[in-house]
C-alpha cells in the first residue's frame, strides 16, 4: 500500500529538509507518493479606485514572479527526489497563492487531501510556529490537526531507527501505529519503545510496551524488530530529547497529548494543542525527525 505525503517547499533549494529526509529515510521507494506543496504570498490587494493599467500590471508582474519563483523551487524539489530513485508518476507539484497565515492553508490541505502525513521543512516549522503562538481559537487548532505531522529541523541523515514513545495513552499508541505503518516495507530502521516514568515502576511500563508491542503486530512489525527501554526522569521531554541524541535515532514519534498533564513553557494555546512534553520536542528537537499523531 502506498504512503502518500504533503511535503512543504520554501524558496531555497538548499534547505528541502522535508524532500531530503524521505529521500534518505525510505528505501522502499516503490511505495512512496510525494505531493509537493508550494504556498506563494498573495500579492497586495488595491482598492479599485487606486486600481490603473500601470498599478494592474504591477500586480501581475508581481504575481509572476512570485509563481515563477515557486514553480522553480518545486521544479528543483522534483529533481531532487528523482535523483534519489523516485519515479515521475510518483510525484506531483501543487502550487497555490496564499493569504497570511499561509499555516491555514497548509492545514486546510493536509485535512481535506487524505495524505498519511504532513512533512514540514524548516520554513514550514518557522510558519507553524508563528501561527500557534497567535491568538487561534483552541478548539479550531485542536479539531484543524487531524492528520500526522513531521518536523524536520535540521535533520541528520546518517541517522537510522524511530523511538517512539509510549505512556499508555491513546495518542501515543495512535503514533506507534503509525510507525507501523510507516515502516511497512522498511528493513532498515529498528525501533525502540520509549517509556519515561517520575519513578522507576516496572510493572506499569510493562503494560505500556506490551500494549503497543500488540498495535505493532497488528501492522506486521516483527517482535524481533522491537526493543524497550525504560528511564526514570520528572522531566519527560529532557529524557526523550537526551535519548534521542545518545541513540541517534532519525525519528523521534510521540502523540499529541499524552497522559500527562504538566505544565508548559510555551504557553496556553501551545499546551492545549501538543501537549507539556510534545510541544518541547516540538520547538527543540534536532537531528531527529518528529513525527507527531493526534
Amino acid at each position: 500500500m502506498d504512503k502518500h505525503f504533503l511535503v512543504t517547499i520554501g524558496d531555497d533549494p538548499g534547505i528541502f529538509y522535508g524532500v531530503g529526509f524521505i529521500s534518505h529515510f525510505f528505501d522502499a521507494k516503490d511505495r512512496v507518493r510525494v505531493t509537493l506543496f508550494h504556498i506563494a504570498p498573495q500579492p497586495p490587494a488595491v482598492w479599485p479606485e487606486e486600481l490603473s493599467y500601470e498599478t494592474k500590471k504591477a500586480l501581475e508582474d508581481s504575481a509572476g514572479r512570485l509563481e515563477d519563483k515557486g514553480r522553480n523551487a518545486l521544479a528543483a524539489a522534483r529533481e531532487s527526489l528523482l535523483g534519489k530513485g523516485f519515479t515521475p508518476r510518483r510525484i506531483e507539484e501543487k502550487f497555490i497563492f496564499g493569504a497570511f497565515p499561509r499555516a491555514g492553508h497548509l492545514i486546510m490541505e493536509g485535512e481535506y487531501g487524505d495524505y498519511d502525513a504532513v512533512v514540514l521543512g524548516q520554513r514550514g516549522f518557522a510558519g507553524l510556529s508563528a501561527f500557534l503562538d497567535r491568538g487561534v481559537g483552541v478548539e479550531i487548532m485542536r479539531e484543524s490537526f487531524d492528520f500526522p505531522l513531521w518536523v524536520c529541523r535540521f535533520p541528520d541523515y546518517a541517522r537510522s531507527g524511530v523511538l517512539v514513545c509510549v505512556d499508555g495513552s491513546n495518542a501515543a499508541l495512535r503514533a506507534v501505529d503509525h510507525v507501523g505503518a510507516m515502516l511497512a516495507g522498511e528493513k532498515r530502521h529498528a525501533l525502540t519503545l520509549f517509556h519515561v516514568s517520575g519513578q522507576a515502576l516496572p510493572d506499569a511500563a510493562d503494560a505500556v510496551f506490551a500494549r503497543a508491542r500488540e498495535v505493532l503486530a497488528a501492522r506486521g512489525v516483527s517482535p524481533e524488530r522491537v526493543a524497550a527501554r525504560q528511564v526514570a526522569s520528572d522531566h519527560v521531554a529532557r529524557a526523550v530529547l537526551a535519548e534521542a541524541e545518545s541513540g541517534r535515532y532519525a525519528v523521534v514519534a510521540a502523540g499529541r497529548t499524552g497522559a500527562g498533564r504538566g505544565k508548559s513553557p510555551l504557553g496556553g494555546l501551545s499546551r492545549a494543542f501538543f501537549g507539556s512534553a510534545s510541544d518541547v520536542l516540538f520547538h527543540e528537537l534536532a537531528g531527529a525527525v518528529l513525527w507527531v499523531c493526534r
